[in-house]
């Protein structure tokens, strides 16, 4: 499932990284919302981080533009 930046937005942040907002967090899936943008020399503005937690460790299976 893709999450909208909008969508993701909505939510209350659970807690925040250096440069992205937690969004949702199942224990087993997470999914960030960035805070950096273009000027910051990322690829694009509200980049969305979706990690699963495989083997015991946190792994990026998606990365998007929101």
């Amino acid at each position: 499932m893709k999450y909208s930046a909008e969508y993701l937005e909505s939510l209350p942040t659970i807690s925040t990284g250096h440069f992205d907002n937690l969004k949702i967090d199942t224990g087993v899936k997470r999914v960030w919302l960035s805070r950096m943008t273009i000027e910051d020399g990322m690829p694009y503005n509200n980049g969305i981080i979706v990690e699963r937690l495989i083997d015991g460790i946190w792994k990026t299976i998606a990365e998007y533009q929101g």
